[in-house]
């Protein structure tokens, strides 16, 4: 029975009743060494009546194994893999070595963790010590609790204090603080009833409520000192950290055990896994066999085939207190008895004191399967260990520049610069050195130092110039002096791509990009438009390029084009569940879809974006379609939701400097604002966004969407003379591109402009042009404004003809104070009959149930839907429940005949 615990027990068991509910959820449980974590979790799992119950713990010698401690936790289950979809499954078997490595990446991975967890359910997953995760398996597992919904499976972890970051941060966290002095009396009389009165004080007092400390402190006293009669006392280490303290005290038991029980002891703490087997095999190398002893002392137990130890402490405390040539000697003897494999390379790494070449080509093969399981981080540190080993230069160096780009891809930024620092110390060849620069590219642009990024790719680039490596290279500097704002950079870096190859799609496509920036639009738009156009023909094959592709569309104004590549790319990521890129895809297509007046499809698929960056731990992103949500709010009217979403993102983005997320966030308030009339703090709020970014042609470009917001707030505040920069500078932009809808925006905002005798041929024209097609949005706002201007003018048969479209519009978009201005404009030409607001079933639906309904609709199985959505098949279950009564069916069979 645990004492003093009852409220975290409450907690624990109240997530144990909501999964046998069918609800889902995680949590990690944190405090110090010894604060009481692993029996909160015991008492969990035995609390788990009903549920199924599978766990393990962390091992911190495989925290550069990947997926090891995820093979640990699934191994029993592993027979479930068929019931899950064959490409998640293959992935997962790929992961664990027991097939073929799939290409999907580690987020699939993830999801088919996910889907086994909600095959198993209703489940507890217990994850201990989870500070020592590899870095591979928490990533999967912090990837599935984030996507937990209604599978009935709890996700405990148990994460110890001081630990630093783990990918588990972002999770739901109980943290544990020491027992009250009640409670830490309690447990002390309990495991120590003989301590003298003065003697119990002190261990109260030493144990700051730690139920560890508690318990173990005072073991490593004499009789003696039980008793009081000796003073001071030995566990006394003065200003160490409680844990230390501890960790002293079970050195202390096992400095009483005999020299072959210390070895054998030593043995089974380098030997992590607990294997029996191997710790025996491995002692016997060392000639002893001091099981029974070791088993007397209680430090460790034996368990069927493996062997626990008390605490990790007591393994901290073996270790260290052991001579070095004792552990160098006990890890050749575990490396002999495990044979070929990734823990036999890393144990002869420990032992191996100076350059062994053999001993890091076993390291540098153990680096290799790891890269084809995706395991990024332990490539990084199995070849960085290989690098320390290797005795040749050159292959020293190529060991670091790839060590480098390993931990680039497992996002350890930190460590990719530190690495790269080492590697760029010695003599490298051209490629070599090409590769090092693209890490330290790609650390400074993640870093926010985009002009770095892209001058550290130029340089690298002109050393290969003409290969692949450096038109890749090349192609990103274009990108990172777009997204830095430096003209310069980027028509640097595009005119070498365009030397070397002239010809390509995207080299003519980025040289636009360039040029755009710099001014050159007449110029720029029809080279940004080369690549939409091939990829449109289906030349363009790469994922990334087609990304590209679709927003060369986009800035260009070819909405309908960009359509089409983001929606193909969609479904193209989706079937070959590229997790990574979806967010941005999926981001991309919501932004066309609102242009083109999809407003439901872009919450939806903006929604699944923002939850898919969360879960893969993209914070910028995220905050990016949390400005991109708060611009769909706006239009539907939503100032709350809006502007919670929109606040916070923009002040992370200014503070970070990321100027387009600052600037989506400005514009979605400013519309909700603009929506509500309130125009002279449009006109401030938008023209202080303006000023912020005017030096920047990125800042310029992305504020063209905030032009006629502005032109409109600064007509209806009576400050016209505030209007004429917004509008010159959508000009310039819109003119180029030939777009009819633009044309028409920019006839709008000269009508606002002009004198009464010109306005009504301005508005007039401005309809003749969006009718020729393109974003119905901007047609509806001008459709609006010319049928207020023909109101106030006693023109009101003509303003009907204007206003009825307009509603029409705004109703089927759900741009509600857009639509409720219009139909009191209607109203006060005399038209009685404009409907009031209806709510359609659509709108009744969550973005999520949207989804579900549609592919269901389609004849897809729940299965299948999952699969596409990245979700649990008992999550689109309970989505379908939800969303038949608001739709008003029975059931699946009656879905093809609604109008989704």
């Amino acid at each position: 029975m645990l004492v003093g615990r009852s409220t975290e027990q409450a907690v624990l068991e109240a997530l144990i009743t909501t999964a046998r509910d069918g609800e889902s959820g995680a949590l990690v449980v944190r405090g110090q060494a010894g604060i009481g974590k692993t029996a909160l979790l015991d008492h969990a799992a035995a609390a788990a009546e009903g549920l199924r119950v599978i766990r393990t713990e962390g091992v911190e010698f495989e925290a550069e194994l990947p997926f090891a401690g995820l093979h640990l936790l699934l191994g029993p289950v592993l027979d479930h893999l068929d019931a899950i979809p064959a490409r998640q499954a293959a992935a997962l078997r790929g992961a664990f070595g027991l097939g073929p490595a799939d290409q999907g990446g580690r987020f699939l991975v993830g999801l088919a963790v996910l889907s086994v967890l909600a095959e198993l359910g209703p489940l507890l997953c217990v994850v201990d010590d989870a500070q020592w995760l590899d870095r591979a398996s928490a990533e999967a597992l912090t990837f599935a609790a984030r996507r937990l919904q209604r599978e009935g499976v709890i996700l405990l972890f148990g994460v110890r204090d001081g630990a630093g970051a783990t990918r588990l941060d972002g999770l739901p966290e109980l943290p544990l603080w020491g027992l009250d002095r009640d409670a830490s009396a309690t447990l002390l009389s309990r495991h120590g009833a003989d301590l003298a009165p003065t003697v119990r004080d002190r261990i109260l007092a030493e144990s700051e409520g730690n139920p560890l400390a508690l318990i173990e402190l005072h073991t490593a006293l004499t009789p003696e000192q039980r008793g009081g009669a000796v003073q001071p006392l030995s566990f006394n280490l003065g200003p160490l950290p409680l844990p230390a303290r501890v960790q002293q005290a079970f050195g202390t038991q096992a400095a009483r055990l005999s020299e072959d029980a210390r070895t054998f002891l030593l043995v089974a703490a380098l030997e992590e896994t607990g294997d029996l087997d191997i710790v025996l095999r491995a002692a016997a190398t060392l000639g002893t066999a001091a099981l029974d002893e070791v088993e007397r002392s209680g430090l460790v137990s034996p368990n069927g085939t493996t062997l626990s130890f008390k605490h990790p402490l007591v393994r901290a405390a073996v270790i260290q207190d052991s001579p070095l040539t004792t552990r160098f000697a006990a890890h050749r003897a575990l490396a002999e008895a495990l044979g070929p494999s990734d823990r036999r390379a890393w144990h002869l790494a420990a032992a191996t004191t100076g350059p062994d070449e053999q001993v890091a080509a076993e390291l540098a093969d153990t680096a290799e399967q790891a890269a084809t399981r995706a395991g990024h981080a332990a490539q990084a540190a199995a070849l960085e260990r290989a690098a320390e080993l290797t005795p040749d230069p050159e292959r020293r160096a190529a060991r670091l520049v790839g060590a480098a780009e390993a931990a680039v891809l497992a996002g350890d930024l930190d460590r990719a610069a530190s690495i790269a620092r080492r590697a760029a110390k010695s003599n490298l060849d051209p490629l070599p050195a090409a590769r090092l620069a693209h890490v330290l590219a790609s650390v400074e642009f993640e870093r926010g130092s985009l002009r770095t990024a892209a001058r550290t790719l130029i340089a690298g680039a002109d050393a290969i110039a003409g290969t692949g490596k450096s038109i890749a290279m090349l192609a990103e500097a274009v990108r990172d002096g777009y997204f830095a704002g430096e003209t310069a950079l980027a028509a640097e870096a595009a005119a070498k791509l365009s030397a070397i190859a002239p010809a390509s799609p995207i080299a003519i496509s980025l040289d636009g990009l360039a040029r755009m920036m710099a001014g050159d639009l007449t110029e720029a738009v029809p080279r940004m438009r080369t690549l939409t156009e091939a990829a449109l023909a289906g030349q363009v094959p790469g994922l990334g390029e087609r990304l590209i592709a679709g927003s060369m569309g986009l800035l260009t104004g070819d909405d309908e084009s960009a359509f089409d590549v983001f929606d193909r790319l969609v479904s193209d990521a989706r079937d070959s569940s590229q997790i990574g890129m979806l967010p941005n895809a999926l981001e991309h297509l919501a932004i066309t879809e609102v242009f083109l007046s999809r407003r439901r499809d872009a919450s939806a698929h903006a929604e699944e974006a923002m939850r898919l960056a969360e879960s893969i731990g993209h914070p910028h992103r995220t905050d990016h379609l949390r400005c991109v949500l708060a611009w769909i709010a706006a239009i539907a009217g939503d100032e709350e939701t809006c502007r919670t979403l929109a606040e916070p993102a923009i002040d992370r983005a200014l503070s970070s400097g990321i100027v387009r997320t600052a600037v989506w966030g400005t514009m979605a308030i400013g519309l909700t604002e603009l929506s509500q009339g309130r125009y002279d703090r449009v006109l401030d709020r938008l023209e202080t966004a303006t000023r912020a970014t005017q030096d920047r042609p990125l800042g310029a470009m992305n504020l063209i969407s905030l032009a006629a917001d502005q032109v409109e707030a600064a007509v209806r505040s009576g400050q016209p003379d505030r209007a004429r920069e917004p509008l010159r500078r959508f000009e310039q932009w819109a003119v180029p591109t030939q777009r009819p809808w633009a044309a028409g925006v920019i006839l709008r905002c000269k009508a606002l402009l002009a004198t009464d005798d010109k306005q009504d041929r301005l508005f007039a024209e401005a309809v003749a042009m969006h009718e020729q097609g393109g974003r119905p949005f901007e047609r509806a706002r001008t459709d609006l404004l010319y049928g207020e201007w023909l109101r106030r003018d006693q023109r009101k048969a003509e303003a009907r003809s204007r206003l009825r479209p307009a509603l029409e519009t705004f109703e089927r978009m759900g741009a509600t104070p857009w639509a409720d201005r219009a139909r009191a404009e209607l109203r006060a030409t005399g038209d009685t009959s404009a409907p009031l607001r209806t709510e359609s079933a659509l709108d009744k639906l969550t973005p999520q149930e949207l989804q579900v309904v549609r592919l269901a609709a389609r004849g897809l199985s729940n299965r299948d839907i999952a699969a596409q959505l990245f979700l649990s098949p008992r999550t689109i279950g309970h989505h379908l429940y939800k969303a038949f009564p608001k739709l008003g069916i029975a059931g699946r069979g009656e879905l093809p005949h609604l109008n989704l």
